[in-house]
């Protein structure tokens, strides 16, 4: 008889509720009850399957005490044992804008029974968490995404997690070394790019990340992508841009006291020390898992460069309107030279989810669509469309008179994302997307999108058969944003037929 002890940390009741599943599905023979501490098993018992779950810290077998391979890794984070730490490995990389909770992803493999030597698909992979757990789980995970900035940050993890940290600390030593004698050269420069920069740091600033990016260049892939990718996390707090506002606003505060250059030693030194503890608990040869550039739309098989299926796909794709997410990582984007300023906008207008609709032309052509219900969307979501449509008043302002027309679009694309996945996908493969419902107000009257239940019924529609959907209770957000926060969370799970 042996005991599953909970971390000490506060728990959501998702995460409970998670917690058991995880143990219904790992250990499918062991009878559990309710501890103070956590679970009491009874029957079969597999330690090292045990040594997989999230949701707990160790498992207790009279005296002797194992932890879950997600203790150790959280409590290298160096947060302390009673707060969850979800930047633990090589997590903590990047602090891109809507992050995938690494302890959901872990927990979806977990309680889909997923084995050791997968394949899994993340159509929406954002900076990789997805991929890094695959990793840490001996999976093999392909990502896709639309975002330059995303697919760099996903890759960079990847090969983080695969190298000595030892060597990453003397190629930092290097680079340090460098920055501070390294010259600009004058000829060859980006001019747009350069006058672009300069509009968004001053002249001190922006030779300091031009020499720092040169320093860290000089050592090539792969070597390169962490530390550059640590750099692009620092350049917002370095720019004349509200560091802690989504929109695009000059800021009001002083820039910081500390140097870039030693901002950033500090900032790479702390990551690498937390990667050298991860990488004692988890060892991770080259990386087989990789993020790939492409539009989740249109993933082919020739886009992926696999004719091999998946056994599983989980993704957090966008919700409807979601906030301009391009736009705000634009500096990094163009200092890494991953797009030119011309094409931020467009890029924005691309996104599943955008929340852009330039020009009265498109507003019309969409219009249209979504009147004659051009895209074939289910009843259901093409008659809300239009209910939304119908909703409008005089007093509502150009960005809520566009929501009908944004939602329309949003569900038309999710409808070619579940078309084009579904035949990259094994026979009986399951889709789990962690989604997220928000709310409008249109006409006065306040108007709450249901996208979990939306999606799955296009899920449906596109050939998937819906098994659950599971309520999740969303983090509290803060900041400046409030009111575009996601009102609820769900796991949406399909599978294929």
């Amino acid at each position: 008889m042996v005991e599953l002890i909970r971390h000490p940390y506060k728990y959501f009741p998702y995460e409970l509720e998670l917690a058991k599943r995880e143990v219904k599905t790992l250990l499918p023979k062991a009878v559990f009850s309710e501890t103070p501490k956590g679970l009491q098993l009874r029957g079969g018992f597999d330690a090292a399957t045990a040594r997989r779950l999230v949701y707990f810290a160790g498992v207790a077998d009279g005296e002797r005490y194992a932890p879950t391979m997600q203790s150790q890794l959280e409590r290298v984070n160096g947060n302390g044992p009673n707060r969850q730490s979800t930047r633990y490995s090589a997590h903590g990389l990047h602090e891109y804008k809507g992050k995938f909770n690494p302890q959901i992803v872990r927990a979806i493999l977990n309680i889909l029974g997923i084995p050791v030597g997968s394949r899994v698909l993340d159509p929406f992979c954002g900076s990789g968490t997805s991929l890094l757990e695959c990793v840490h789980l001996g999976m093999n995970a392909v990502g896709t995404d639309i975002n330059p900035l995303a697919v760099f940050i996903a890759n960079a993890k990847l090969t983080a997690i695969s190298v000595p940290a030892e060597a990453l600390r003397a190629d930092l030593a290097r680079v340090v070394r460098r920055v501070r004698t390294i010259t600009l050269p004058k000829k060859g420069r980006d001019l747009s790019r350069e006058e672009y920069l300069l509009a968004w740091f001053t002249p001190e600033v922006y030779g300091e990340i031009e020499r720092l990016k040169l320093s860290i260049e000089e050592l090539g892939p792969p070597m390169s992508a962490p530390l550059l990718a640590i750099a692009s996390n620092l350049l917002r707090d370095y720019s004349l841009q509200d560091p802690n506002d989504l929109r695009i606003r000059r800021r009001k505060s002083p820039l910081p006291e500390m140097p870039l250059i030693d901002a950033y030693e500090e900032a790479a030194a702390q990551f690498i020390d937390k990667l050298e503890g991860a990488q004692q608990i988890v060892t991770a040869s080259k990386p087989t898992s990789q993020a790939i550039l492409t539009d989740s739309r249109e993933a082919t098989v020739k886009a992926l460069g696999s004719a091999e299926k998946f056994d599983c796909a989980l993704t957090s794709p966008p919700y409807a309107t979601a906030l301009p997410y391009i736009d705000t990582q634009r500096l990094s984007l163009v200092w890494l030279g991953l797009i030119p300023p011309s094409e931020i906008l467009p890029l924005e207008a691309r996104l599943v989810g955008s929340r852009e609709v330039r020009g009265q032309q498109t507003k019309r052509a969409l219009l249209d669509q979504l009147l004659c219900n051009a895209a074939g969307l289910p009843e259901n979501q093409a008659s809300y469309c239009q209910m939304l449509q119908r909703a409008l008043g005089d007093g509502d302002g150009f960005r809520r008179q566009a929501v009908p027309l944004l939602l329309y679009r949003y569900f038309a694309d999710m409808v070619q994302v579940f078309s084009a996945v579904r035949p990259l996908m094994r026979k009986g493969a399951p889709f789990a997307l962690i989604v997220g419902g928000n709310h409008t107000v249109l006409g006065g009257k306040r108007f709450d999108i249901n996208t979990p239940q939306h999606l799955a019924e296009i899920a449906s529609s596109c050939g998937w058969a819906h098994v659950e959907t599971v309520p999740l209770q969303t983090y509290q957000r803060y900041g400046y944003h409030m009111d575009n926060a996601v009102t609820a969370e769900a796991m949406v799970i399909v599978r294929t037929v």
